[in-house]
């Protein structure tokens, strides 16, 4: 009889222990230590079949810190792993930006050419190559077009300066010999009066 009386006020503190204990208080703490102490405060070390001994729970929280420590330590040395492989990053895209500035200074330099000390552009060079030697052919065409005009003007200059030259050989030939003949004729004539006058 003792011992019944003795599990009815056993079950009666247990239960009377767990109708004071808030179990879910831990839920309200912040750090993981402080919810530790307020879940082991708040147990009832009971597991349906057998009381749990404190060490055993402190052993599982040992445990956990020990693996989430491990954990954090992975995390401190994920972190150090990406911050460093940011910084890596960001020196390979300033040398790339370098790179990249010389591959167009040197393309620029490349698709350039200096003309009296300016950098010009070879397309832009050769336009205006094709364009002034375009012009020049134009010019040339039109000199020598000139050039030929003035020769056929010439050439006809020259012929009606010849027939003209010829024109006036005969004419002054023919003026000659009228000339000529008027002489021969005033002498004639004069001979004539001179012997009628003798006469």
């Amino acid at each position: 009889m003792k011992k019944i009386v003795a599990v009815v006020v056993l079950v009666l503190i247990v239960s009377g222990t767990y109708a004071k204990k808030d179990i879910n208080a831990w839920k309200q703490e912040q750090d993981l230590s402080s919810q530790y102490s307020v879940f082991k405060e708040n147990l009832n070390f009971w597991n349906g079949s057998y009381f749990l001994k404190e060490d055993q729970l402190n052993d599982f929280y040992n445990a956990l810190t020990d693996t989430i420590g491990l954990l954090e330590n992975s995390i401190e040395e994920r972190n150090a792993q990406i911050t460093s492989l940011n910084s890596e990053i960001s020196a390979k895209d300033a040398q790339m930006k370098t790179l990249q500035q010389e591959l167009d200074e040197s393309l620029e330099l490349q698709n350039s050419i200096v003309v009296l000390g300016m950098k010009v552009n070879k397309s832009a060079y050769s336009v205006t190559m094709y364009l002034l030697i375009a012009g020049v052919l134009v010019l040339a065409g039109f000199v020598f077009l000139l050039y030929k005009r003035s020769l056929s003007v010439m050439f006809r200059t020259k012929k009606d300066y010849d027939e003209l030259k010829e024109e006036y050989e005969v004419h002054k030939k023919n003026a000659l010999d009228r000339y000529t003949k008027i002489n021969m004729e005033l002498h004639q004539t004069r001979l004539e009066l001179k012997k009628g006058s003798i006469k």
